[in-house]
């Protein structure tokens, strides 16, 4: 069993389903709603376990009901939390997800503990990075403590991957850190100041990818949604074809992208395999509502590519 440790937010969701999203101001009547275990980490680690991965959870949430409620949630999906800190001064983060009828979201989110993980809880994490063949960081939790434990992983030997998400200021040493970084189209725009506008999709995702080279990106991975996900590295770049899906909810199919793509990366495989892969998690989990409850198994995953070889 292949291991991966994810440093990374734990967030308790409060989602609510609507017609459509609504304008500022205004107060939209929802369809449903629901409370779920989520946080950016905590997807991709339920991701990779539920993939067969050994899933080290590496983060921090309060000494309250909602921190209980997102370990319990955790474990019952198979991921290891003996790397999660548990605060007696922090609230556990928390965000609230609005999902409009044709998928797309608004999400606004309080990191509370995971914004103040220290220098020194950071480090007390090394046995775990040690374990890892794969490390996954996001930048949901402090930037200075995602950067030390990125630092952290190298020196352990593991791959990292960064998905920079939520965008954010950051220095140009993590992008160097990252074995792969995986923004999607939004992130990449905010990155690099290439905005596409009137630009074609191929010539914009050239121009972005490059951008990112030159702030020390060694491999790229842009994900785009239903067009698909496009690769940039040292030796070849190329597209990976979405699937066509009819979408229900987008919001964890960037997480379940990213677990899949650890899963198969720390299992050896291809850069294109993987992406393959890491594509049909995040189809899957668009189908479905919520956020850990759309994420797949490899069985979902594995009879999903057999229905789908000649896309």
């Amino acid at each position: 069993m292949n291991t991966i440790a994810i440093f990374g937010d734990l967030l308790y969701d409060c989602f609510i389903w609507a017609d459509r999203l609504p304008r500022e101001g205004e107060t939209v009547t929802g369809t449903a709603s629901g409370f779920f275990a989520s946080g950016k980490g905590g997807n991709q680690a339920a991701t990779c376990a539920r993939l067969g991965a050994e899933a080290l959870m590496l983060g921090k949430v309060g000494s309250d009901e909602r921190g209980a409620f997102l370990l319990q949630t955790m474990r019952e999906n198979g991921v290891n939390t003996d790397g999660v800190i548990v605060s007696g001064d922090q609230a556990t983060g928390t965000d609230c997800v609005l999902v409009a009828a044709d998928g797309r979201n608004a999400i606004v989110v309080a990191p509370n503990a995971n914004a103040s993980v220290t220098p020194e809880e950071v480090d007390a994490m090394r046995p775990y990075f040690e374990r890892a063949e794969v490390a996954v960081f996001q930048l949901q939790i402090n930037a200075d403590a995602v950067a030390r434990a990125m630092r952290l992983a190298r020196e352990c030997g593991a791959k990292v991957i960064l998905n920079p998400a939520p965008a954010c200021e950051i220095p140009d040493e993590m992008f160097a850190l990252a074995d792969y970084v995986t923004p999607n189209e939004t992130e990449a725009e905010f990155f690099t100041n290439e905005y596409r506008d009137d630009m074609s999709l191929s010539e914009w995702r050239e121009r972005a990818a490059k951008a990112l080279h030159a702030r020390g990106a060694k491999r790229v991975i842009i994900t785009m949604g239903g067009a698909g996900a496009y690769y940039s590295g040292p030796d070849e770049a190329f597209m990976t074809p979405a699937f066509r899906i009819s979408a229900v909810d987008t919001t964890a199919a960037g997480d379940a992208f990213n677990g899949g793509l650890a899963v198969r990366l720390a299992a050896g495989d291809s850069i294109r395999s993987a992406m393959r892969y890491a594509s049909a998690c995040g189809a899957i989990a668009a189908m479905r509502r919520g956020s850990i409850p759309s994420l797949p198994s490899e069985d979902e995953v594995n009879a999903f590519l057999n229905e789908h070889v000649e896309e």
